[in-house]
């Protein structure tokens, strides 16, 4: 290969290692917004705020967990290069903006999150609020257009993008 990274063209489906990083990364952020509650608590206990009966092995847990999920983010952005991704279904132009648009949002935050999470709970506990803005009501709510996303194209359209993040490309 002469020291050059290879880029693949447009695979029908993602890779193995694609998938299993989508699914890992799932997994969590699931572990990381259940323990979200427990995180507030003992961020304001460390700010100077009121003690908290939480145990404080959670701390330490949270942002180990959410450094992982920054690294295994940015190990999914260079797989799409390497690797590639399929062609998105050809739908409404409105829905292919939307698509486009959700699944930036998702990367944007699922990278963004940890790295002002860090920030704020190290040097700026001013951006404790967008840390919580960003993985509250926004991922919850580019997780939900995702979903809905998953759904409408396995119930509705019926086309192979479920299958696509199930079942890797050969």
């Amino acid at each position: 290969m002469n020291g050059q990274m290879k880029i693949a063209s447009a695979p029908a489906a993602y890779s193995g290692r694609q998938i299993a990083l989508h699914w890992i990364v799932f997994v969590l952020v699931a572990f990381q917004f259940a323990i979200g509650n427990q995180m507030s608590h003992l961020f304001n206990a460390a700010h100077g705020g009121n003690s908290t009966r939480a145990n404080s092995i959670w701390t330490p847990v949270h942002i180990s967990v959410g450094v992982l999920i920054l690294v295994l983010m940015l190990a999914r952005l260079g797989l799409r290069r390497i690797d590639g991704v399929p062609p998105p279904p050809k739908q409404r132009p409105a829905l292919e903006w939307l698509r486009g648009a959700v699944h930036a949002g998702l990367y944007v935050d699922l990278i963004g999150a940890p790295i002002v999470g860090l920030i704020a709970y190290l040097w700026l506990p001013e951006l404790a609020p967008l840390h919580k803005l960003m993985t509250r009501p926004i991922l919850v709510a580019l997780f939900a257009l995702h979903f809905a996303g998953a759904l409408w194209h396995w119930l509705v359209v019926r086309d192979d993008v479920m299958t696509r993040m199930v079942r890797p490309a050969k």
